[in-house]
């Protein structure tokens, strides 16, 4: 699963660069991956987020809510990737008397779901011009997912980014890197802090635009493999809002081996 907090992100500029209208959007999607993480064990995540976006000028700010379906490995947590989880009633892990866990190969595998972690992320877009600009951003990951159930870390995490664009006569370089101080967690070591880069060009056609981006990111433990992916997608305007889809392939453990989804939003 991604929740695909990139994708939103990179696909904010483009709404930037396209002369995003002020006011509220309400939206929904849908998106599904599937990876074995470097283990013997599948893991499958669907997300189904609703996302409330505002924007006024060149501030914006959205908060997501996503309900989560996860099957596999306990030790596989949306957006982290596998850790070492040591909740003793994680996702597939049988409680004994006591309270204990039994992380036998028999019960290596669950499905649990719930809400996930919420999302708020804020943004101030400073224009370099007709064509270019930069979006100065901040983001907070509230810890609402349960970890018993292996839906989240059970702790908050707060990040920054910088993203640039240039169009180039409809046709659009984006780019941007980010840093997230990561919470403590009580079953999981988890590091610091993690870095991330995406890399992306769109073209734009008639009220839509089909491109590609590359986005790397640290894991967050110390003993696992970083992310890598590469994701192309297609947006295009509707009467209120926008529809988007996008398909994603993974190149490392630290991540799923390919996942895919669709989100609608309209506007008020």
């Amino acid at each position: 699963m991604k929740t695909r907090i990139a994708i939103a992100a990179s696909l904010f500029t483009l709404c930037t660069a396209a002369q995003a209208r002020d006011g509220f959007t309400l939206g929904t999607g849908f998106d599904y991956s599937s990876g074995d993480y470097g283990s013997d064990t599948t893991t499958e995540i669907v997300s189904v987020p609703v996302t409330a976006n505002w924007r006024y000028g060149n501030f914006n700010a959205r908060v997501s809510v996503p309900w989560l379906r996860v099957s596999g490995d306990p030790n596989v947590l949306p957006e982290i990737g596998d850790v070492n989880n040591n909740n003793p009633l994680g996702r597939g892990r049988l409680p004994l008397i006591g309270g204990a866990g039994q992380p036998s190969a028999e019960n290596q595998r669950g499905t649990a779901s719930g809400l996930g972690d919420v999302v708020a992320a804020m943004a101030w877009t400073v224009p370099l011009g007709a064509s270019s600009g930069l979006d100065l951003g901040v983001n907070a990951k509230i810890a609402t997912a349960d970890e018993d159930k292996g839906l989240g870390t059970g702790s908050n995490d707060y990040g920054a980014t910088l993203d640039a664009y240039r169009d180039f006569d409809g046709t659009l370089l984006f780019g941007g890197i980010g840093r997230t101080k990561l919470g403590s967690a009580e079953y999981i070591a988890l590091k610091e802090h993690v870095d991330s880069a995406n890399l992306g060009l769109s073209q734009r056609l008639g009220k839509g635009s089909i491109g590609a981006m590359v986005e790397q990111r640290s894991a967050s433990t110390r003993d696992r493999e970083d992310r890598r992916d590469a994701t192309v997608f297609y947006a295009r305007a509707t009467n209120s809002g926008r529809v988007q889809f996008h398909a994603s392939r993974g190149f490392t453990d630290g991540g799923s081996k390919w996942g895919a989804g669709v989100s609608i939003s309209t506007g008020f």
